[in-house]
C-alpha cells in the first residue's frame, strides 16, 4: 500500500533532479512512491535515466506534454496521478526523508482527523549557489503538537507577526496533506487542486482554510535546497529574476496572473521580493474567496519594513523601498501608506559569517563543511538532532 506520494515537479534541471531521485532511492522503505513530472524542453535525460539507471518500482515518471506546461498545470497532473493516502511536494533540488511516513502514521494514531502534517526544514545552498557567504540551518527542537487553526489563520491571512515571512509551514510543499483533503480543496475551489502561479503559498492558504486538524513537528524531515537555477537564487540577481519572471508569464496559461489590479504591487518591479510574492498570493486568495483579513494592511506594511532591513546594499534597499512605496500609495487609495516607514539603510557588519545556535536553530557556514547536496547535508544534520526512531517511539530524551 502506498502511504505517501512524494511529488517532484521539474523543469530543465535534470542534473539536480537525478541526484534527488538517487538520494530518495537509497531509502529502504516500501510504503512510499516518488512521482516525477518532467516539464523539460528535452525529455531524453530523465527518460534515459529511468530506463537505464533507475530500476525501482517505487518511482514513476510523467514525461513532458506536447508543449511546455505552466507550473500550476505541472503540479496539477502530479496530484491527478498520485496514489498515496498522503501527498507531499518538494523541489527537484530539495530532499525529503521517506521515513517521514513513520511520523505520519504516529500522528494518525495520536491525533484524530489529522489531515495536514508539517515539519521544520533544514536549509542548504548547493555549492553553485554561493555568490556571497551562506549559512545552512538545522532546527534543533523535536516537539509535535496540534496547531490552533485560529492562530495559524491569523498568522497567514492577517500576517499578524509583521515579519517578512509568515511563520506558517502548513501545506503540501515540504509538508504532507491527506489526499482526501486535497479532494475537498479541489471541490471547493473551482475543480482544480491548484490555481495561482505561486502554487506553494496558494496551497498553504487553502490547507489552512480547509483542514480539520493541523499537526506540526519541530524535528526537520526535509531540506529546502537552493541551486543556481532555483527561483530562490533568482532573488540574488535582478537580471536573473526578470528573465525568470518573463519566462514564467509566457508559460503561465491560466487566467490568474502574477500581478493583480486590486493589489497594485508589481512582481515585475525592480524591488520585488519573496515577501511581495507571498503577499500577492494571500491577497488574491482572501479577496477571491472572501476570507477575513483583519489586520493585514498594517501588518503587511510592517512585513515590508522588515524585508527592507535585510538589504545588503543601498541600491537594493532603494529598489525595495520604492517598490513598496509605489504599491502602498496606490493600494486602497493609500490607506496603508502611512504605516510603511522603513528605517534608513544600515550596511550589515557581516554577511553570514558567524556560525552558531540562535532561536533553537543551528546555523553553519557552508564553506568547507563537506556535504554537497541536500541529502548529504540532511545526513550531516541528523548527527545533531533527535533520531527518527526516538521521535517515533515517543522518547523525550536520547543519547547521542
Amino acid at each position: 500500500m502506498v502511504h505517501l506520494t512524494i511529488c517532484l515537479p521539474t523543469r530543465n534541471r535534470q542534473a539536480y533532479c537525478t541526484q534527488t531521485i538517487e538520494a530518495l532511492a537509497a531509502s529502504e522503505g516500501s510504503d512510499f512512491e516518488v512521482l516525477v513530472a518532467d516539464n523539460s524542453d528535452d525529455p531524453a535525460p530523465l527518460a534515459d535515466f529511468f530506463a537505464s539507471t533507475l530500476k525501482d518500482s517505487r518511482f514513476r515518471l510523467i514525461p513532458p506534454a506536447p508543449s511546455v506546461l505552466s507550473m500550476v498545470d505541472n503540479w496539477e497532473r502530479l496530484l491527478n496521478a498520485a496514489q498515496g493516502r498522503w501527498i507531499s511536494v518538494i523541489g527537484d533540488d530539495d530532499y525529503l526523508d521517506p521515513r517521514v511516513t513513520g511520523l505520519i502514521r504516529r500522528c494518525e494514531v495520536l491525533y484524530r482527523n489529522v489531515d495536514s502534517i508539517s515539519w521544520d526544514c533544514m536549509t542548504f545552498q548547493w555549492p553553485d549557489n554561493r555568490p556571497i557567504p551562506t549559512l545552512a540551518s538545522i532546527p534543533m527542537s523535536a516537539g509535535t503538537a496540534v496547531q490552533s487553526k485560529t492562530q495559524i489563520s491569523d498568522l497567514l491571512f492577517g500576517w499578524s507577526e509583521g515579519k517578512r515571512r509568515p511563520s506558517v509551514g502548513t501545506g503540501i510543499y515540504h509538508g504532507a496533506v491527506r489526499k482526501s483533503l486535497m479532494e475537498r480543496i479541489k471541490h471547493a475551489y473551482g475543480g482544480r487542486y491548484f490555481e495561482h502561479p505561486n502554487v506553494d503559498w496558494e496551497n498553504t492558504c487553502k490547507v489552512v482554510a480547509q483542514a480539520t486538524t493541523l499537526v506540526h513537528c519541530e524535528r526537520p524531515f526535509s531540506v529546502l535546497g537552493a541551486c543556481a537555477a532555483s527561483n530562490s537564487a533568482a532573488h540574488l540577481s535582478r537580471e536573473t529574476m526578470q528573465a525568470r519572471l518573463d519566462s514564467f508569464e509566457r508559460e503561465n496559461t491560466g487566467a490568474i496572473r502574477l500581478d493583480q489590479p486590486d493589489f497594485p504591487f508589481s512582481m515585475f518591479d525592480p524591488g520585488a521580493s519573496l515577501c511581495l510574492s507571498i503577499a500577492t498570493t494571500i491577497a488574491w486568495f482572501c479577496r477571491t474567496y472572501e476570507i477575513n483579513q483583519t489586520g493585514f494592511g498594517a501588518n503587511f506594511a510592517l512585513a515590508a519594513m522588515d524585508e527592507c532591513k535585510y538589504c545588503h546594499t543601498q541600491a537594493e534597499y532603494d529598489a525595495k523601498d520604492s517598490s513598496f512605496s509605489r504599491g502602498f500609495a496606490l493600494w486602497e487609495d493609500g490607506k496603508w501608506a502611512g504605516y510603511f516607514k522603513p528605517a534608513p539603510f544600515k550596511p550589515p557588519k557581516t554577511v553570514n559569517q558567524l556560525s552558531g545556535l540562535a532561536n533553537d536553530t543551528l546555523h553553519i557556514r557552508e564553506t568547507g563543511i563537506g556535504p554537497s547536496t541536500p541529502a548529504e547535508f540532511y545526513r550531516f544534520g541528523e548527527h545533531a538532532i533527535m533520531p527518527v526512531s526516538s521521535l517515533l517511539s515517543g522518547a523525550r530524551v536520547f543519547a547521542p
